[in-house]
């Protein structure tokens, strides 16, 4: 059986650099805000709406 890619991994590459940790931190975020912006459009909710429900949350 052959190897179908040589070389390192993405992941390596980016650990030589240091920017693994960093790289991951903004792919998170991008898919957390991608996670919220599609319930609010299941829910027809506004940012407006979103953010006094946040409020809420936060105060009680």
């Amino acid at each position: 059986m052959t190897k179908p890619h040589v070389g390192s991994s993405l992941d390596d590459f980016l650990a030589e650099d240091a920017m693994l940790q960093e790289v991951t931190a903004i792919a998170v975020k991008r898919v957390i805000a991608w996670q919220i912006q599609e319930e609010m459009a299941s829910q027809k909710l506004t940012k407006t709406a979103m953010a006094k429900r946040c409020i809420r949350v936060v105060l009680h």
